[in-house]
């Protein structure tokens, strides 16, 4: 396969990644390979494939030549909402459209040299799809009916072997992010939908560190590293829109039409930065047999960065924000792996629980978040220099309740109250080329 030919692939996933967006506990998306996934992201101290260069870089200095790894990964998130039980009975009702999110990653990575390996991956780690049914009647249209964030890394390394036993590798993490959110906000006395808003832009390039470290002392262990740091996403001057819904001649027209012309129309700018916070993994994998090998890793992600999302208009009057106040969070991640054929053959499975870094003031139909289990299977068939694998991962969260001590949990009448429901199933396909 030529130099030519390993571009135009690399290229393809590029492309590809415009469209991705998805729903993951926080809003991270830990799935950023197929065999990983399949392993419950028990990565760090394996890292065996391209996507080392999101689980652990330093796992290149162990590959053997140079490698192209594509990988899809749809994902299908199903949130429910139960309003609370009052005098009149259940609250209403909501589920979200049953949409599948593309989730790509595109990796190649080179071990050519005596020590040091390279190599470039772009992948998705953050991202966020909720929209609501019927969005005009949705009860939580006030706080969002409609969000979609998309964030875009791209991250190359290189990665130095130290000893034969240990590697450090080092990163940069280049990325971008575009952010749509859309809300109704009603007529003050007649409570109908009066304006419209529709915010949509996208971030300045970021560009921040990340870490790899591998160490295998022998045959059977092996112990990881990864860190990517901390990141602030700033939109300056994007795209928001107000429009008037009620219409000309209905009550409550000329209270929208004098607000729209009051603040010079409809059509604005909006200013913002978004946090992205940093992840910590350590792992350790050992040789059980022959043909087993498990992983565990703890990871540690630094939400507590992301305190809200204040929006700047260029009409001040309309500046407002959204608190989010989430703390730090944590999962543990489980993985085995069997060689039922070696050389040609492996099986996978994993296990996770993840804790939400969401307050329950901060439940909301934006994200309603909570602690979850994900239990993942995966294969992976090796034919000369090819490699194909597939994955499944069952996503199941907590029942999640924004009410604390039979009250409200946030003041904000517009946020509903009630409890949310959610899971996800998470497909995924790989193919791999060894050169």
């Amino acid at each position: 396969m030529n130099k030519k030919r390993v571009f135009s692939l690399l290229l393809a996933g590029f492309l590809v990644l415009g469209a991705a967006g998805a729903l993951a506990a926080g809003f991270n998306i830990y799935e950023a390979g197929v065999r990983a996934t399949a392993l419950g992201g028990a990565f760090t101290a394996t890292a065996d494939d391209g996507s080392a260069l999101f689980y652990n870089a330093a796992g290149m200095s162990f590959h053997q030549g140079a490698r192209l790894n594509l990988n899809l990964m749809p994902i299908g998130p199903r949130f429910k909402y139960q309003g609370a039980v009052d005098a009149t009975g259940p609250g209403e009702y909501a589920e979200v459209e049953h949409k599948w999110y593309l989730v790509p990653g595109a990796y190649y990575t080179n071990n050519t040299h005596e020590k040091l390996a390279f190599g470039v991956g772009v992948y998705a780690p953050f991202g966020l799809g909720v929209e609501w049914m019927d969005p005009m009647n949705f009860v939580g249209r006030y706080v969002s009916y409609d969000v979609d964030i998309q964030t875009v890394y791209v991250t190359p390394a290189v990665s130095y072997k130290v000893t034969p036993e240990l590697a450090i590798a080092v990163g940069a993490d280049i990325a971008e992010q575009h952010l749509s959110l859309q809300r109704i906000t009603p007529h003050p006395e007649l409570g109908v939908n009066a304006l419209d808003l529709e915010i949509d832009g996208t971030s300045k390039i970021n560009v921040t560190p990340s870490l790899g470290l591998m160490y295998r002392p022998d045959d059977k262990l092996s112990v990881g590293l990864m860190y990517h740091h901390e990141k602030t996403l700033e939109f300056e001057d994007q795209d928001a829109t107000l429009t008037n819904m009620i219409d000309a001649g209905d009550p409550g027209y000329s209270w929208s039409s004098l607000l729209l012309n009051s603040i010079g129309g409809g059509d604005q700018t909006i200013s913002s930065e978004l946090n992205l916070p940093y992840i910590l993994s350590l792992g350790a994998a050992y040789q059980v047999t022959p043909r087993v090998r498990v992983e565990g890793n703890y990871v540690h992600f630094g939400w507590s960065t992301f305190e809200k999302l204040a929006m700047d208009f260029s009409t001040d009057s309309l500046d407002n924000e959204i608190h989010f106040a989430y703390e730090d969070s944590w999962q543990v991640r489980f993985g085995l792996n069997y060689e039922a054929v070696p050389g040609e053959l492996n099986l996978m499975a994993g296990y996770v629980y993840d804790t939400t870094p969401q307050p329950t003031a901060s439940v909301s139909p934006l994200l309603p978040d909570s602690d979850r289990k994900d239990y993942s299977l995966g294969v992976q068939y090796f034919k000369n220099s090819w490699e194909f694998s597939a994955c499944y991962m069952f996503v199941k969260a907590d029942e999640r309740s924004n009410i604390e001590n039979g009250q409200p949990a946030n003041p904000d009448p517009s946020y509903p109250v009630g409890t949310y429901k959610n899971l996800a199933n998470i497909w995924g396909v790989g193919v791999g080329y060894h050169f």
